[in-house]
C-alpha cells in the first residue's frame, strides 16, 4: 500500500480550531493512535474517517483528498 499524504487533513484540523489531541477524542481514538495514523504508521478504518468527515465537515467528494492523496 502507498504512503499517504495527510498534510491537507492536518491542516483541516487546525482549520477547524482542533488539536490532534481535541480531534482524536472527539472521534474516539487517543492522540497517539491518531498522530500514528497521520504519520502513515496505520491506516485510517472506514468509520474513523467517516467520523473525522462529519467532524470537519468533509464533503464526500472530498474525502479522497484528505484520506487517499498518496506521497510524491
Amino acid at each position: 500500500m502507498p504512503e499517504m499524504n495527510y498534510a491537507l487533513l492536518r491542516g483541516k484540523i487546525r482549520d477547524c480550531g482542533m488539536t490532534q489531541k481535541e480531534c482524536a477524542a472527539r472521534i474516539g481514538i487517543s492522540e497517539s493512535q491518531l498522530n500514528r495514523k497521520l504519520a502513515g504508521e496505520y491506516v485510517f478504518r472506514q468509520d474513523e474517517i467517516n467520523k473525522m468527515s462529519a467532524l470537519l465537515n468533509i464533503d464526500a467528494a472530498e474525502i479522497g483528498m484528505y484520506f487517499f492523496q498518496p506521497k510524491s
